[in-house]
């Protein structure tokens, strides 16, 4: 006999969770029976904490968060009273000192943003400054996102003026930043055990096959460990990102939203050496932007060497990746070589290294001036939330808003449904 549930929650990232542990307590459904699955070992989604040898503990995900750009999850942490710190990488160091320039030209080019509402961020620059100096200007600000035909030059101010390195250049750094110490990882076990607390069961490594509707809801057919599995559930929501719905047998998108939507991959790169070496290069707790596959190397008190890329510089660190271990160290030295004041030294060894490559780690509508539906319903009432269908940027942020809304869409059917049988 499959197994049931009153509601199947699809996905544990902060989005399933959310919607777990609401949903356990609120008056209309902290009776039924929730399960979550997900198709990993650990709840987190692209919340990823990895603790190093020294102790510290890095993000291989999510990295850090506004107070001010960023309320519903500074209300979790907040309701957890999960520990905080001020993120300190909100000061970019240029390479060949370009940010003067840098500021110089975005804050003389914003009053033209009315002039070209929907040109790309890169034709808005090329129309004033010329397609080779647009180009050399926009892959100097570290973001390669900025360099894509869907991001708007109204939409490039918005990510430049909402992210700590580069705040700076457009309205001074009026926002806060913050992280947590203690990993969001421990963050989301927390509130996964808020949800287990209520009787929510958690069933890991089920990877979902495909929806049927039948009469009284779904049936679900989860692959675990090799053998077929079926779930039978009344409600269900799909707490997962736009690429994973495509995988289904539920004709994403055409079946549920009028958009389109579309991803970008990140890596993160994480290097621990036997001593601080950075201090005497004066780069402690700063980030560096370079013009080369690094795009940005943060260098954290004396933990630690992180850096970040996204786009083709993603994959071309995946790549060497499958190269071997080798090849990607030896590139990443060869590349940390090329930028940093060593004074003609070599870069010492490198003690340990992690690193994640993420093939969707950014998803987001394609068509960024349409009106974005927070989260999505189906006709047959299945529910879709994911910070993709939210206009917000961050993915934490993004995915609590949709997460919320999933919730109040959900909590609607429970109410007809019992308005139904009264």
């Amino acid at each position: 006999m499959p197994h049931h549930s009153d509601i199947c929650i699809i996905g544990a990232g902060i989005g399933g969770l959310t919607c777990a542990s609401r949903l356990a307590t609120s008056r209309l459904s902290n009776k039924l029976r929730i399960r979550v699955f997900d198709l990993n070992t650990h709840v987190g989604g692209r919340i990823l904490s990895k603790r190093l040898h020294c102790g510290e503990i890095t993000e291989l995900g999510a990295a850090r968060y506004s107070p001010q750009l960023h309320p519903r999850f500074q209300a979790l942490m907040n309701c957890f009273q999960h520990p905080h710190e001020a993120y300190p990488f909100t000061h970019a160091i240029f390479q060949d000192g370009m940010r003067g320039q840098l500021r110089t030209t975005l804050l003389g080019l914003r009053s033209k943003l009315e002039k070209h509402p929907s040109d790309s961020f890169l034709d808005f620059v090329s129309h004033y400054l010329g397609a080779t100096e647009a180009r050399r200007i926009i892959k100097a600000l570290g973001y390669d996102a900025l360099l894509l035909p869907i991001v708007s030059a109204p939409m490039a101010y918005g990510i430049l003026k909402n992210h700590p390195e580069t705040q700076g250049l457009i309205e001074g750094e009026g926002n806060q930043w913050r992280y947590a110490p203690e990993g969001y990882g421990r963050l989301l076990a927390r509130l996964q055990c808020q949800a287990q607390a209520s009787r929510v069961e958690f069933r890991m490594e089920h990877h979902l096959l495909s929806i049927s509707r039948f009469v009284k809801g779904y049936i679900l057919a989860f692959s675990h460990k090799g053998n077929t599995q079926i779930h039978r559930a009344r409600h269900l929501i799909l707490a997962i990102p736009p690429s994973a719905m495509t995988r289904l047998n539920l004709d994403f998108p055409a079946h549920w939203s009028p958009l389109q939507y579309g991803s970008l991959p990140l890596f993160k790169g994480v290097l621990t050496f036997d001593s601080a070496w950075w201090h005497d290069c004066h780069l402690t707790d700063k980030v560096l932007v370079v013009n080369n596959p690094l795009r940005k190397i943060y260098f954290k008190d004396e933990k630690y060497v992180q850096f970040y890329t996204d786009g083709d510089n993603a994959t071309y660190w995946r790549d060497c990746l499958e190269q071997g271990e080798d090849v990607y160290l030896n590139r990443v030295r060869a590349c940390m070589e090329q930028v940093l004041p060593l004074g003609g030294k070599s870069l010492p060894s490198i003690k340990d290294h992690f690193h994640k490559h993420w093939p969707h780690g950014v998803e987001f509508s394609l068509e960024s001036t349409a009106t974005q539906p927070t989260a999505l319903l189906h006709r047959t009432g299945v529910i879709a939330c994911s910070d993709a269908y939210t206009p917000h940027g961050g993915w934490m942020e993004g995915g609590l808003l949709s997460a919320h809304q999933a919730i109040r869409l959900l909590l609607e059917q429970l109410t007809s449904t019992s308005s139904n049988r009264n």
